[in-house]
This record gives structure tokens, C-alpha cells and sequence, in this order.
């Protein structure tokens, strides 16, 4: 992974030397940068000073986002506001999406399953910047209900009516996607072998829904929600930049303007990293819902 994110920087157009200085700095100029940042040497060479610096806990400086300042901390302030937002986005889309899916499965084809259809379709088909655009022109311009944009004032610290809209603008995606794949595994689990018995033996319908079925019909939804955890980190990308919210998405789409290598390969190895805790994560928890495969 390291090798594939470190070659697709360094293969990037553009050069960093000259968004640094400038496109009317000189030859020789340019030269002594791309000298004192390392790029005059072979790519392998510079992989693995680059390794070695990052298993030594040296993660590099910023060339352009903070002037000479180490990434590490820099990053590390970006993901303590990203995490929130996405974690936010996440609660928020299982909490709606697991209930609606629930009642779309239980009435297939009903009127009901098919206005939770339409929702969640249009959770999965709405791109993420037009929902924030949406959001921003509904809530915060035409009835002004809530900021357009940012974290707050400087020095008037954080305040959760700039949560709202990039939370939910991040959220409804994974929701529309949660949506379906609780309707079908409902479905699927509903018509099952042991659920005929559990109504035989007199189980009361709530109990059967509850204890029986919706646990069986959670499998593939662990699954989505660990697939999607690292794409939300991912699509925090699009939303942070739209709502200008000071996070890694944001960071990242800044530090690939400036060509800032050390930064840019900071946070994908980060996201990369997370997305493989959370995988694993996911597997423990199919051990709690399914028996079968805690025994295996």
C-alpha cells in the first residue's frame, strides 16, 4: 500500500519546487529546491528514505501548507474534527437507515416499502456536493436557520449548529445504501425456515422481528457499514471542502494543490489505515451476530 500511494504522488503532474517559488523563479533556483526537498534523488532512493523516516516516527514537513512544520501534528489537528463529523455521519445513517429498512421489509411492496424505495435511492443517487449545496441554499440562506459553512468563529471554540449541515450532507449516502441492505436482508431472513418456526411455537411478533430476525439480517449491514466507514473518510473529501470545514478532506484537497508530498501521503496512509481497523473490527462483530462463525 505505501509503495502504490508514494508512486501515485511522486507520479502526479506538476512539480512542488515551482509551486513553491513560483513560476518565475530560475533554473538554478528550482534545482536547490527540488535539492533540499529530496526530489533530485532516484524515486526507489526516495521511497525508502521516506520509509525509514516514517518508521522512525518522522513523517516529513510541509512544504507549502504550514511553512517547515512536521505533518504528524499537522494532520493530527485535521483529524480531530474529521472523526467527529464522520463518526456523526455514520450514527446518523444507522439510526435512520436500519428502522426504515426494517419497515420496508417487513410490508414488501407496499406503499410504505415503496416511499422508504424512493428514499434511500435517492440517498445512494444524490451526489454528495449537490446535497450540501442543498442543504446550504435551503437551511442556511433562504431560511437561516444554520451557518453555510466552517467550524466557527476563531476563539468562540466549537458549536454544533456547524455540525448539522456536513453531517448530514455526509450521512445520507451511507443511509440510502444501509436502507436497501436491510430491506433485502429482511426480506431474505422473513421468509427463512426458523422464522415460520419461531411463529409456530407462539413467539409474539415483536419478539420474532426483534430477537430473531432483524440480528440474522445485520450481517450484510456490518459489512456495508465497514466498506462505507473508510469511503465516508474518503467522501469527507467533497463535503469538508464544500461546507469549508477545517479537516483532513479539506487538508488534502489544499496539499495536492500545493504538490505537498509529505502531507498527502500522510493522510491517505492514515485513511488506508483506518479503513483496515474497522474491516477487521467488522469481522469481531460477525462473530457476535452470527454463532456460527465465532465457532469456526
Amino acid at each position: 500500500m505505501s509503495i502504490i500511494i508514494f508512486s501515485a504522488v511522486r507520479f502526479a503532474p506538476g512539480d512542488p519546487a515551482v509551486t513553491r517559488l513560483g513560476m518565475e523563479a530560475t533554473k538554478e533556483a528550482l534545482e536547490q529546491e527540488r535539492k533540499d526537498m529530496g526530489l533530485d534523488k532516484p524515486i526507489p532512493v526516495q521511497y525508502f528514505i521516506w520509509v525509514n523516516k516514517v518508521f522512525r516516527g518522522d513523517f516529513g514537513v510541509s512544504s507549502a501548507y504550514a511553512a517547515e512544520h512536521p505533518v504528524g501534528s499537522l494532520v493530527l489537528e485535521k483529524f480531530k474534527r474529521t472523526i467527529p463529523l464522520t463518526v456523526t455521519a455514520l450514527l446518523l445513517g444507522v439510526i435512520l437507515a436500519i428502522p426504515l429498512g426494517i419497515i420496508a421489509g417487513l410490508k414488501p411492496f407496499s406503499w410504505t416499502d415503496n416511499f422508504v424505495s424512493a428514499i434511500s435511492l435517492f440517498g445512494i443517487a444524490a451526489p454528495s456536493f449537490w446535497v450540501g449545496l442543498m442543504l446550504i441554499l435551503f437551511f442556511a440562506i433562504r431560511l437561516d436557520w444554520l451557518p453555510t459553512s466552517g467550524y466557527g468563529p476563531i476563539g468562540s471554540g466549537f458549536k454544533v449548529s456547524h455540525f448539522v449541515l456536513p453531517s448530514i450532507a455526509l450521512g445520507i449516502q451511507l443511509m440510502g445504501a444501509i436502507t436497501r441492505y436491510m430491506r433485502s436482508g429482511m426480506l431474505d431472513v422473513m421468509s427463512s425456515d426458523y422464522i415460520r418456526t419461531a411463529h409456530a411455537k407462539g413467539l409474539p411478533y415483536r419478539t420474532v422481528v426483534i430477537r430473531h430476525a432483524m440480528k440474522n439480517a445485520l450481517l450484510s449491514v456490518v459489512t456495508v457499514i465497514a466498506l462505507d466507514f473508510g469511503a465516508l473518510l474518503g467522501g469527507s473529501l467533497v463535503t469538508e471542502t464544500v461546507f469549508r470545514w477545517p479537516g483532513v478532506g479539506l487538508m488534502l484537497v489544499e496539499a495536492i494543490q500545493a504538490r505537498d508530498y509529505s502531507i498527502v501521503q500522510l493522510i491517505v496512509m492514515a485513511i488506508s489505515f483506518v479503513y483496515v481497523i474497522v474491516n477487521l473490527l467488522a469481522d469481531i462483530a460477525y462473530g457476535y451476530l452470527d454463532p456460527r462463525i465465532r465457532y469456526e
